[in-house]
Parts: C-alpha cells; sequence; structure tokens
C-alpha cells in the first residue's frame, strides 16, 4: 500500500512547509441520487473531461499533494474514474494515497476489478439509514448486494461513512448489527447545515459517538466536537483550507472547502505562496463539523497533539484487508 517510509518523511515536511497535503477533487457534478440534505451536486452535469482531471492532478502532484479524494455528485458516473486513479498513483512511485467517494449504487465487480488493477487505496461507502426515506436515498437495504459485492472483491480498504442526525440516531445500533460480518471500517459525518457549521445538538449523540467513535482521523478533536454538540463553539482552532487542504471543484477552483464558496481561485495559477496567504484564521471556524478539514487542519497544524491517532490512521490504510469488523474506537483516543 502507499503508507510507506517515503510517505511518512514527506507528509512529516507538511507541517512545516508552504506545501498541500490533502485534495479533493471533484470529477462531475452529476448524481444519481438526490438526498435532501445534499448540496453539492447538479443533476445532469457532464463529467469533467479525463484529460483535465489528469491535468489537475498534475499540478496537484507538483503543488505537493499526498492524498486525494476523488469525489462527486456521485464519482462512479464518472466512466474514467479507474484511469484517474491510475494516474494519481503513477505519481511518487506510488508513495500517495487515492481514495474514492461514492454511494455504491453504481458499483459493478468489473468496476471494482477495475479500481483494484489501477491501485486505488481507499474507498468510503455513504450509507446513512437502514431504508429508504425523504431525508436519504442512501439505504442500506438498497446497497447492501454492492457492499457484499465490495467484500468479496475489493482490495482496497474500505469505510461506511454515515452522516449523523435524527433521522438515523435511534436505529444506529441495528444498522451496525446489520453489517457486522463485513470486513469494513465505519464512520460518522456530523451533520451541518449553511457553511459547514455542526447542525445537531444533545447528549443522545454524545452516547452514540462515545460508543462508536467517529473515525479514526478525526478521533482527536473528540472534545472540540463533544463541546459543539453541548452548543458551545468558543475552543480556538486553526482551518487549513485553501492552504494544506484544497478542494477543487468541476470548474478547476480552488476553496477552502466545499461549503466556503467565496474564497476561490483557480488551481491551474496557484503557487505555494497563494496558498500559504490562506494559513490564517476564518470566520467560518467556530461550529465547523467538516470532517475532511478538520482531519487535516489538526494533523498538520497540532501534530505533538495528534501523533497517536495519525500513525494509526496510517497504518490502518497500509494494513491488508481484514476478515471482520475493527473494535469500535473511543471519541477522543489520544
Amino acid at each position: 500500500m502507499a503508507v510507506d517510509k517515503k510517505f511518512v518523511l514527506t507528509g512529516a515536511k507538511r507541517v512545516f512547509d508552504s506545501r498541500p497535503m490533502y485534495a479533493q477533487v471533484v470529477v462531475t457534478d452529476d448524481c444519481n441520487l438526490s438526498c435532501s440534505y445534499c448540496d453539492e451536486y447538479a443533476p445532469g452535469a457532464p463529467p469533467v473531461a479525463l484529460s483535465t482531471l489528469k491535468a489537475r492532478v498534475d499540478k496537484l502532484d507538483e503543488l505537493g499533494v499526498l492524498v486525494y479524494d476523488f469525489l462527486g455528485g456521485e464519482t462512479m458516473l464518472h466512466p474514467d474514474i479507474a484511469e484517474l486513479v491510475r494516474h494519481a498513483k503513477s505519481k511518487r512511485g506510488g508513495s500517495n494515497l487515492a481514495t474514492i467517494i461514492t454511494n455504491a449504487f453504481l458499483l459493478t465487480r468489473r468496476s471494482i476489478l477495475d479500481l483494484n488493477a489501477a491501485g486505488l487505496d481507499f474507498m468510503q461507502v455513504s450509507v446513512d439509514t437502514l431504508r429508504p426515506t425523504a431525508w436519504s436515498d442512501k439505504a442500506l437495504k438498497s446497497v447492501l448486494p454492492k457492499l457484499r459485492l465490495l467484500a468479496e472483491t475489493a482490495k482496497f480498504q474500505v469505510e461506511i461513512q454515515s452522516v449523523l442526525n435524527e433521522e438515523n440516531l435511534d436505529s444506529y445500533d441495528e444498522f451496525r448489527r446489520e453489517l457486522k460480518d463485513l470486513p469494513f471500517a465505519f464512520g460518522f459525518s456530523i451533520m451541518h447545515g449553511k457553511g459547514g457549521r455542526i447542525a445537531i445538538r444533545g447528549e443522545r449523540y454524545l452516547d452514540l459517538l462515545e460508543k462508536y467513535g467517529v473515525f479514526e482521523g478525526v478521533n482527536f478533536y473528540g472534545d472540540h466536537l463533544k463541546e459543539m454538540l453541548r452548543g458551545d463553539f468558543s475552543r480556538p482552532w486553526k482551518c487549513l483550507g485553501g492552504f494544506k487542504f484544497l478542494y477543487v471543484t468541476s470548474a478547476g477552483a480552488v476553496q477552502w472547502c466545499a461549503q466556503q464558496r467565496g474564497a476561490a481561485f483557480d488551481l491551474m495559477s496557484a503557487t505555494p505562496a497563494r496558498l500559504k496567504s490562506n494559513d490564517r484564521h476564518k470566520p467560518c471556524e467556530a461550529g465547523c463539523a467538516l470532517g475532511c478539514v478538520r482531519m487535516v487542519s489538526h494533523t498538520l497544524g497540532e501534530p505533538l497533539k495528534t501523533f497517536g491517532a495519525s500513525v494509526r490512521l496510517a497504518a490502518g490504510m497500509s494494513a491488508p484487508k481484514k476478515s471482520a469488523s475493527p473494535a469500535p474506537r473511543a471519541l477522543n483516543a489520544p
């Protein structure tokens, strides 16, 4: 797998230099579903041309990116997604990470085999509820055959990610029981509203998160999360969006994240100095519940506090696929 000595050493350099570590790259705004909470898709939008996406990966690699999240819309609507993964993995001798975020509805045995051959490291599958609801189409009962196909066929790591809110809070234990025999990791995305601000509150969420953890990459901001679930947004932190973490839209613009769309500039004109200008506190930090930005910001901004969790996350990504689900992880694991 891609987390080798070279990856670790280069990643350590990102703590001190002015280069980005992590990029989310939108490959299409189209989606086959229409979940009511999502505002990151445009039905019928065309996929970004493969040549354009390859050029963006080339630029991101030149800037220093080591981790690529390919997403949508729905990523698997892109006909050349495996070739894009292959191109990303051709960089740095494969000493990087390539991830796909998908709802899994469109997965086939052939597409999984193609992703295996392309060198995909990690797939995050979004599954929110046991059964379809007006809130989310991403239901376990609809996608379970695809998950079993992944368990049989995928050589890459798979994590089941759920957006946590009132719709699935009471049924989550049953959800986990349904999947207990599949060799996957599990995690939560915390429901957010406009601008990325946390949209859920209450002790019931705290109880669930204490039981299962969030996911290894953000467990180390567990104390922040507990406070936000109680309505306290006072703890300071520094967002590295637009600097160490880049969100690249289908049009090729770099944003701080998926939810902050005002501060954008063209990726192909980006320089380390231009990215460095975003190394500052941002007005949206208080109440931010975006785990991807949090993960990068805390990992690189507070390396001594997050070292243990970072090592466990890297080890989990580089380990061979297991035959049983991992044990629950504490919310604020050191």
